[in-house]
C-alpha cells in the first residue's frame, strides 16, 4: 500500500514511516520541517518526501494532485502532525490557542478532506487520525490540547459515517503519553502534571506498531493505547463530575512521576 504520513520528521511520525517500510509499504513522508525531513529520509529511495504545512488546504490539494499525476494515489493517510502547549484557562496565550487548533484540528480535517476526495473516486481507502487518550480525558492544564483531541475524535466518527458508503474507513488511534519531544516539553510543568499520572509512557515504536499493525489490518473506528484507558476514559467522558473529582489526586501522582524512568 501507499501510505502518506504527516509529522514524519520526528517522533511518532518517523517511527510510523520506519514500521511501514519494514512491512513493505510505499511511503510519502511529509513535515513542515524540511531540513529535519530530508536529514532523516532524504537518502532513503523507498520514501518520497515533501514539505507540507498541514494547516494549508491549498498545499494539501497540490500535494495530492501531484501524487495522483505521478501515479502515486494514496491508499492510507496517517495524520500524525500535532502540537501541545500546556496552560490553564485564564493563562492561555492566544497565539498558542490558534496554533494548536490549526495544526491539531484543521490540519487533520484538511488532510482527511483532500485525501478522501481522491479515495472516493476509487471506492477504497483508510484514514487514520492520531488522537490521544486526551480525546476522552479532558485534562485540566492541557486544556486546548484536550479540546483539539476531542474535536479530532468527533470529526473521525462523523467522517466515518460520511465515507462508509464509499468504502473508505476511518480510525482514531489514541495513545497515552508517549516518549517524544512533546512529552519532554511538559516535564516539570505543574499544569501538565496529569500527563504523567499513568503507569508509564509508551515508546514511539509501540505506537507505530499499533498504527501499522492492528489499526491498518482491522480498521477499527477507535483504538486506545493502552486498551484499558478506553473503558475508563469513556466513563470519565460520560460522567465528567467523577473525572474532575479525581483530578487533584492524578495531578499529585503526575508530579511524583516527573522524575520517573517510566516517563
Amino acid at each position: 500500500m501507499r501510505i502518506l504520513i504527516t509529522g514524519a520528521a520526528n517522533g511518532i511520525g518517523a517511527a510510523t514511516v520506519t514500521r511501514a517500510l519494514v512491512d513493505g509499504h510505499e511511503v510519502v513522508a511529509v513535515d513542515l520541517d524540511k531540513s529535519a525531513l530530508e536529514q532523516r529520509w532524504g537518502n532513503n529511495k523507498a520514501v518520497r518526501t515533501a514539505m507540507l504545512d498541514v494547516r494549508d488546504a491549498a498545499a494539501w490539494q497540490q500535494l495530492v494532485d501531484d501524487l495522483e499525476q505521478h501515479g502515486w494515489p494514496i491508499d492510507v493517510l496517517v495524520n500524525v502532525a500535532g502540537v501541545l502547549r500546556p496552560g490553564h484557562t485564564g493563562d492561555l496565550i492566544p497565539d498558542e490557542i490558534e496554533l494548536a487548533l490549526d495544526v491539531n484540528v484543521k490540519g487533520v480535517i484538511h488532510g482527511a478532506n483532500t485525501v478522501a476526495a481522491a479515495m472516493k473516486t476509487r471506492g477504497a481507502g483508510h484514514i487514520i487520525n492520531i488522537g490521544s487518550t486526551a480525546s476522552l480525558f479532558a485534562t485540566p492544564g492541557n486544556t486546548v490540547y484536550a479540546a483539539s483531541k476531542f474535536a479530532v475524535r468527533g470529526f473521525t466518527i462523523a467522517a466515518a459515517g460520511d465515507l462508509r458508503p464509499y468504502g473508505i474507513h476511518m480510525t482514531l488511534v489514541g495513545p497515552t503519553a508517549v516518549k517524544t519531544g512533546m512529552l519532554e516539553q511538559q516535564r516539570g510543568r505543574k499544569e501538565a502534571a496529569m500527563t504523567f499520572a499513568g503507569k508509564r509512557a509508551l515508546t514511539v515504536t509501540e505506537v507505530a506498531d499499533a498504527i501499522i499493525g492492528k489499526a491498518l489490518r482491522k480498521r477499527p473506528l477507535e483504538m486506545y493505547l493502552p486498551a484499558s484507558d478506553e473503558i475508563l476514559g469513556k466513563l470519565c467522558a460520560s460522567v465528567p463530575q467523577f473525572f474532575l473529582s479525581q483530578a487533584e489526586k492524578a495531578r499529585a501522582k503526575g508530579e511524583k512521576n516527573f522524575a520517573s524512568d517510566e516517563y
